[in-house]
């Protein structure tokens, strides 16, 4: 039974975390907001050119203009830059630290929650503060049990020390799944501090206040009783019709939530699908043990099948009885395996925090393929003993 057992139990395993997986996703986005779009630019299919240009790029002015444009019908809009990375010193340690620069709205549909004291605003973007928000973790590794707002947070970027103003802590609110994830990295507190985006492009191209306020994408929720799919249509519409009509190399698309969530279930079941098809490779090799066992077990019990046959049963009759032998084998390493694909993914599950029923397409599947097994590796051997002449079965030995 035991090719059955891990055969049946890889898929049931397989298709139990590819539902945990999906779940995970699911609560991610959830978490994030489904009315999420974002846009971006796009080089068009028939451009003559593969990159993009400073022109190109979205200005603060355009994403104003979309805001008007779409008010009421758009809730919180939010411009984002990653500055790369920095350096931190704790405890005679160079920590590394990620720097993103953000807007007000970019807590919105984000995996962080805020904690302690405030996010990023309008006023510390337009002056160019130097304020930032950073993870518990981070408060905890620098201050202890001190409240950090108020503090200088003093890290190293491209060469330079800066000094920044700490005015807020968050907590990731990420999926079990992925914070489980992130940990088997090796990461042991969250490594990102969010500062104002105009401050960061400014620290980016090292002062020049030419470069600031252009981007390459910015997100917006969409108020809850609009259709995503016809509102990112609409801010499709509204960019490549004002502003990018005339480009001959650049538009901008929208990807939403539901575009990303969608794609992400796909992958998963994909991948899944065709894991769950190569440990199914266990259940031929199974089936190929079966039929020698049943092989065997006709040899051994050919005087049996004699007697059988003497006293008027049918080669039907003989036939049937190592198929249902077969079947019976098959079906009990197919409980089996169920049960321990079972088992072996709640204990996942509930390591990671998330459970998820177990497909029952999957179960119905590997019961009836583990007793189609049953029928067609038993059949042969089932055969060759109802073929048997009863006058040299009982010779047999």
């Amino acid at each position: 039974m035991l090719g059955i057992i891990i055969g049946i139990s890889s898929v049931i395993t397989i298709t139990t975390l590819g539902g945990i997986m999906e779940k995970s996703v699911t609560d991610t986005y959830d978490a994030l907001g489904t009315t999420l779009v974002q846009i971006g630019l796009h080089t068009k299919p028939d451009a003559d050119r593969d990159y993009f240009e400073f022109s190109d790029f979205l200005s603060s002015e355009m994403i104003e203009e979309f805001e008007k444009k779409f008010e009421g019908r758009v809730t919180s809009v939010s411009m984002s830059d990653n500055a790369g990375s920095g350096t931190v010193r704790v405890n005679r340690e160079n920590l590394s630290i990620d720097v993103a620069g953000v807007s007000p709205g970019s807590i919105n549909g984000s995996m962080t929650e805020l904690v302690k004291g405030r996010y990023i605003t309008d006023k510390d973007m337009d002056a160019f503060r130097q304020v930032c928000v950073i993870s518990e973790k981070q408060a905890a590794k620098l201050y202890g049990d001190e409240n950090p707002v108020g503090k200088i947070f003093t890290f190293t970027y491209n060469g330079l020390s800066y000094d920044f103003t700490v005015v807020g802590v968050y907590k990731s609110s990420m999926s079990k799944l992925m914070s489980a994830m992130v940990d088997m990295t090796g990461q042991d507190w969250d490594t990102t501090i969010y500062i104002p985006v105009t401050t960061a492009q400014l620290m980016m191209y090292y002062g020049d206040m030419t470069s600031v306020g252009y981007f390459y994408y910015f997100t917006f929720m969409g108020a809850p009783d609009e259709s995503v799919p016809e509102l990112a249509a609409d801010a499709v519409e509204f960019f490549n019709t004002r502003y990018y009509r005339d480009n001959d190399a650049v538009e901008v698309m929208s990807y939403t939530a539901e575009q990303e969530l969608s794609m992400f279930s796909n992958m998963i079941g994909i991948v899944s699908m065709i894991i769950s098809i190569i440990a199914g490779i266990s259940l031929l090799v199974g089936g190929i043990g079966v039929m020698n066992i049943m092989l065997v077990s006709v040899t051994e019990r050919t005087r049996e099948i004699g007697v059988r046959k003497a006293l008027g049963a049918t080669n039907g009759s003989i036939r049937m009885q190592f198929i249902t032998e077969s079947m019976i084998i098959c079906l009990i390493g197919g409980v089996i395996g169920i049960l321990l694909g079972l088992l072996l993914g709640n204990i996942v599950g509930i390591a990671i925090g998330i459970t998820a029923p177990a497909s029952v397409g999957a179960i119905v599947i590997a019961v009836t393929f583990s007793m189609a097994i049953g029928v067609f590796f038993g059949y042969y051997p089932a055969n060759k003993a109802a073929k048997y002449d009863p006058i040299e079965a009982l010779r047999y030995e």
